[in-house]
């Protein structure tokens, strides 16, 4: 049985449009298929925990952004017996990007039915005390997370996804805290025996793909199905040299600049000296000074392109 899980509010609008397509073109194939529209924040962890608890098996299609995912993820029960597939329509798509999903309707709707190629991907999991959230995308302290934040609370962001322009919000406030953001110091412990300490951290990142924030390829080398994290830790870099940059990093030239780290474990606990901002999959997560990441034991089948 196919279930679709629709936002159609999704990048102020595409998703109920996108979704449209697909309908039509379900119903030209008469596939029996369940859907779903979200209402409201909170509808896709409740449907995930139902679909996942009573449904199964069963394939199960997302059509949203990052943040549909990231909710969707966190209301699984289980990941056994869930055949996943995505259809892409936020303003950011790294997940979509990472993963080289097309966003076209009718292609989406051909591979959903006539799938070719499996991967079981990684979830992440953030927990900091009794919080704990997962993430298909990635999840970060500071910076990343402040910038993640402050798109979201932005009224430019739907604008700009009016014009199909919604991934510039994310370097427009990127540039706008560099300059009001503070460094502050961590200590970072790996795989429950290797500690580093740094002291003018801009943001850590742990990546299950290469990208965030609306395109930035953090982690080049990043796969959601190498069972590790990629730690992408900016460490002790002026303002001025971090504008400079930032553009180099939606190529993935970054990497070899002075304070860029990249580390890969499959636990990281993060202890910063004060409460910093953090993000799942670009959805806030709260402040907090503490903070660990690290991969579940379950695994998602999903259907790629």
């Amino acid at each position: 049985m196919y279930y679709f899980v629709i936002n159609p509010f999704s990048s102020s609008g595409k998703g109920i449009k996108v979704w449209n397509k697909v309908e039509d073109i379900l119903d030209q194939k008469n596939v029996e298929y369940e859907s779903f529209i979200l209402e409201q924040p909170g509808d896709a962890k409740e449907l995930a925990g139902f679909l996942s608890l009573n449904k199964t098996p069963c394939t199960i299609t997302v059509v949203g952004g990052d943040g549909t995912i990231n909710e969707f993820l966190s209301g699984l029960t289980t990941c056994q017996g869930i055949t996943f597939f995505y259809i892409p329509t936020g303003s950011g798509n790294d997940f979509a990007r990472g993963m080289h999903l097309t966003s076209n309707p009718a292609e989406a709707v051909d591979i959903l039915l006539s799938p070719s190629k499996f991967r079981n991907i990684n979830i992440g999991i953030t927990t900091s005390g009794q919080q704990k959230s997962y993430f298909a995308v990635s999840s970060g302290i500071g910076f990343d997370a402040s910038v993640c934040y402050a798109s979201h609370q932005s009224g430019l962001k739907t604008v700009l996804n009016k014009l199909h322009m919604g991934k510039l919000i994310y370097l427009i406030n990127a540039l706008r805290l560099l300059i009001t953001s503070k460094p502050f110091s961590v200590r970072l412990l790996m795989n429950d025996s290797q500690l580093l300490t740094f002291q003018k951290i801009r943001f850590i990142a742990a990546m299950n793909t290469k990208y965030e924030g609306g395109g930035f390829m953090f982690c080049p080398k990043a796969s959601p199905v190498d069972d590790e994290l990629d730690l992408f830790v900016v460490d002790d870099i002026p303002t001025l040299k971090v504008l400079a940059i930032l553009p180099t990093a939606f190529f993935g030239k970054h990497t070899n600049i002075k304070g860029i780290h990249i580390y890969r474990c499959k636990r990281a606990v993060v202890q910063a000296e004060a409460e910093a901002c953090v993000h799942v999959d670009g959805e806030h997560f709260g402040y907090c000074s503490k903070v660990a990441f690290d991969l579940s034991k379950e695994k998602l089948k999903m259907i790629v392109d």
